[in-house]
């Protein structure tokens, strides 16, 4: 084999390397200990392309390749919506491993090159978190702590991307030590790495404010196929069938009904509030009857402003249908739940699939019930840290995940969501019910464990007395300090290299 192609081999074995360590440190492998070292792989691959003839280039090129070969595989549960919606999706997200390759390998040999890396690594996550339309943070490295990794309690103080910058510096770590066959210099860095982990750890989570709420979670019983995405949802007799399972299951707590019972995301796929959906407003009347006064806060959709658009919302209903308070998701699902530039996009056959367009509320909201106010958020909204972050800081006591995941069958997607929650429960310090109409729900401690987990698709019910907790946690009170100063030196670097090479080249004339 020649030079090149021994270089091509090397380079494509760790960019594959890479992306299967990512992979497999994330649900379903959930092998979270390969989250400190998923990332050695990509820093050797940048390192190797210094050499190269055009590093950036190289960089961007290999380092897609090892994104590819994780989200690709990460995200495979959006197959059934579509082989493109699949391969465009773990496309972009690849796009963003490529840039932290590339900016790897366009250090080059200046000091501080681990330092540098850690940085890079979290300001890509931080720019996936937020962009194109609203950003999309599946896969970020310190979710694979979730299940009480050692890692997990960074999130206290610092969210997920402290989480994530703490793997990436032990990775980094772990190669310079390989690149340099040295091992002093390595280890007191990665010391220096444990013992601020060892810091940030120690910060407890605050303590209950000493009221609490006996709150459930109803999840219906084979609702895989009633719980339909898309044009589907305009399914009267489906709406219906789905609020009647609902109803079902939740006839087990008629004898001792708690303060609050939950209908998860999509109970009610329809305006409940309007008259003319008098089958689906007979069974809620049916359900608050059988929970004998007590509350009942049910996902469903309310009408928009507009024709062609609603609300995906958390009611609290009362007897008469009454409602009480609202939140309105806040962070709609782009091309899930809308259609961007609909009237150029919205005629291509895969759109016609979402007959409607979900509006985006401008404000946080809680749900106060029973004297306790919830913070809710629906679906997606949990993998947005500064979402549950608002709600939190708008006073929610509790949380509680409202999910509809039953279009995704049995893939690892609601493994995957579950850790999400339990990062947002590290993160904020609040007891957490995750609520799944279809699973995975269960309950989750301001230390991210889960207890009463349910399995997919079985009738069940989740019910515990949960503490309420009023005091902030440092992240709470702080927010994505790493994150955006991640960005910020990212920039500056950029900003800096830019200016060198102007100056270089002015010098060289």
């Amino acid at each position: 084999m020649t030079p090149r192609g021994r270089a091509c081999a090397r380079r494509a074995g760790l960019a594959v390397a890479g992306g299967l360590l990512l992979y497999l440190a994330h649900p379903p492998a959930d092998l979270g200990w390969l989250g400190l070292l998923a990332v050695v792989p990509l820093l050797a691959l940048g390192r190797d392309l210094r050499t190269a003839a055009r590093p950036v280039v190289g960089g961007l090129g290999w380092g897609l390749l090892a994104g590819l070969v994780f989200f690709a595989v990460l995200l495979t549960w959006l197959i059934p919506f579509g082989v493109a919606a699949w391969l465009l999706l773990a496309s972009i997200q690849a796009a963003f491993v490529g840039l932290f390759v590339a900016a790897v390998a366009a250090w080059g040999q200046r000091p501080f090159g681990a330092v540098a890396a850690v940085v890079a690594w979290v300001a890509v996550e931080a720019a996936r978190t937020r962009w194109p339309l609203g950003g999309f943070p599946w896969g970020a490295l310190g979710y694979s702590q979730h299940d009480t990794g050692p890692l997990l309690a960074v999130a206290r103080s610092l969210g997920v991307l402290g989480v994530s910058a703490a793997c990436a510096a032990v990775a980094a770590c772990l190669e310079h030590a390989l690149a340099h066959r040295s091992i002093l210099r390595p280890l007191l860095a990665l010391l220096a790495v444990v013992a601020a982990v060892g810091a940030l750890a120690a910060v407890p989570p605050p303590a209950p404010s000493g009221d609490s709420v006996d709150i459930a979670a109803v999840q219906g019983n084979d609702l895989q196929r009633s719980v339909a995405a898309g044009a589907t949802r305009l399914d009267d007799q489906r709406i219906v069938n789905v609020a009647q399972a609902m109803l079902e299951a939740t006839q087990p707590l008629a004898d001792d009904p708690p303060e609050v019972t939950v209908w998860p995301e999509n109970s009610l796929d329809a305006d409940v509030t309007d008259p003319a959906n008098a089958e689906l407003r007979m069974i809620v009347s049916t359900a608050l009857e059988l929970l004998d006064g007590e509350a009942l806060v049910a996902g469903g959709l309310l009408a928009g402003p507009r024709p062609g658009t609603i609300y995906n919302a958390v009611m609290e209903l009362g007897q008469g249908i009454a409602v009480g308070d609202i939140y309105r998701k806040r962070h709609p699902v782009p091309f899930g739940e809308y259609v961007p530039l609909r009237p150029l996009l919205g005629t291509l056959p895969p759109l016609r699939q979402i007959p409607r367009d979900v509006l985006g509320a401008d404000a946080p909201g809680l749900v106060t019930v029973a004297g306790a106010p919830i913070g809710f958020v629906i679906c997606f909204e949990n993998i947005f840290p500064a979402l549950v972050r608002d709600q939190v800081r708008a006073g929610a006591e509790l949380l509680v995940v409202s999910t509809n995941n039953a279009s995704y069958g049995d893939s690892p997607m609601s493994r995957q969501h579950l850790a999400f929650s339990q990062l947002r429960a590290v993160e904020s310090g609040r007891w957490t019910l995750h609520a799944g109409i279809s699973g995975i729900s269960g309950i989750i401690d301001p230390s991210g464990e889960v207890s009463q987990r349910t399995r997919l698709y079985d009738e069940a019910i989740v019910r515990a007395e949960l503490p309420l907790v009023s005091q902030p946690t440092p992240y709470v009170v702080v927010g994505d300090v790493v994150g955006v100063g991640a960005m910020m030196l990212a920039v500056l670097a950029m900003v800096g290299g830019f200016v060198g090479r102007v100056r270089k080249g002015r010098t060289t004339r």
